[in-house]
């Protein structure tokens, strides 16, 4: 299937999307399902077995001109604008996402979407939790601070009280990616499981370059909003030089706010954070670089070689040399 091929398969209109053009909601469907009470609320409990058809991974396009009410599920949804707009109640708050843009919504977040028209194609891709535990999520993780919260906050150590907006609109290889992985699921190859696994890693990596954490949770002051990855961005940038102080003055917070409000967010305190960014600098140094394990030490601040050892041991279980073997096998 080439790239021609997928628009003809996305573009025309389906006998149920006809139906619901010209009828509304089919509500016997959703009386099928069961419901729950959130908050004091009847809303519907989307289940992962009705849904999934035995695959870590399932990529659906929305129904159109239909209305999906108030619901959660026991998935995790990433959701992207192939064409046209989709507009989404995520908790309380109304979020519309434009072409290029993605959503990620964890399990356990009450949303429901608006009808949408003819010209808006929304393309959803169901994954089970367990799918956030695999390798191509330790890869992602091991690229810096930011990266671990955005796995953190999707993945199933969390509360599950977390979505994501992607404003991915303007990365120009994302809807090349999306198209590829599109035609990948539905003329499927030899290894195609493999296949759909690096697609998602590039997939994720170009979000990680382009997104806008949103938890409807913005940090403010008395002088502005600062969010989480702005200021794990911060630490990422200036980890070499930063101080819980001068980090603190940057943001306009107060030494002891702020270190109370990275901990609640993270869960680790601020020298955690500029220990693993100085970490996980280092892993990028063995992985690209014949560099002596001494002098990438020197490099990240580390003067004393055997503390180095224990605590890039004790964050990635395994030693540098071994780190370093590992990644060339």
């Amino acid at each position: 299937m080439n790239h021609r091929e997928l628009d003809e398969m996305l573009m025309p209109l389906t006998d149920r999307e006809i139906y619901h053009k010209n009828h509304g909601n089919i509500s016997s469907f959703y009386n099928q399902l069961s419901q729950i009470d959130y908050e004091g609320k009847k809303i519907y409990l989307f289940n992962l077995a009705n849904l999934l058809s035995g695959e870590n991974i399932t990529l659906s396009r929305h129904t159109r001109f239909a209305e999906v009410p108030m619901h959660i599920h026991d998935y995790i949804e990433l959701s992207y604008v192939y064409s046209g707009k989709v507009t989404e109640i995520i908790k309380d708050k109304t979020i519309t996402l434009k072409e290029g843009q993605v959503s990620i919504i964890d399990t356990g977040i009450p949303h429901s979407i608006l009808p949408t028209t003819e010209k808006d194609i929304i393309i959803n891709m169901l994954m089970r939790k367990e799918y956030f535990t695999t390798s191509f999520l330790s890869r992602l993780s091991t690229k810096g601070i930011i990266s671990q919260f955005l796995v953190n906050a999707i993945s199933d150590k969390t509360n599950h009280d977390n979505y994501i907006i992607f404003n991915s609109d303007n990365n120009e290889k994302m809807p090349n990616l999306i198209k590829e992985l599109l035609c990948e699921y539905y003329d499927k190859s030899l290894f195609f499981n493999e296949i759909i696994d690096c697609y998602m890693i590039l997939i994720f990596t170009e979000l990680l370059k382009t997104f806008q954490y949103d938890t409807n949770k913005s940090l403010s002051n008395s002088k502005g909003t600062a969010t989480v990855i702005d200021i794990l961005n911060y630490l990422e940038e200036n980890y070499m030089t930063c101080t819980l102080a001068s980090t603190a003055n940057h943001f306009n917070f107060h030494p002891n706010y702020l270190s109370s409000l990275i901990k609640k967010s993270t869960n680790k305190s601020f020298k955690e954070l500029i220990q693993a960014q100085k970490l996980t600098r280092c892993s990028i140094l063995l992985s690209n670089s014949n560099m002596p394990i001494y002098e990438i030490a020197t490099e990240v601040g580390y003067q004393n070689l055997n503390f180095f050892y224990k605590k890039f041991k004790d964050y990635f279980g395994v030693t540098p040399n071994e780190f370093r073997h590992k990644y060339n096998s």
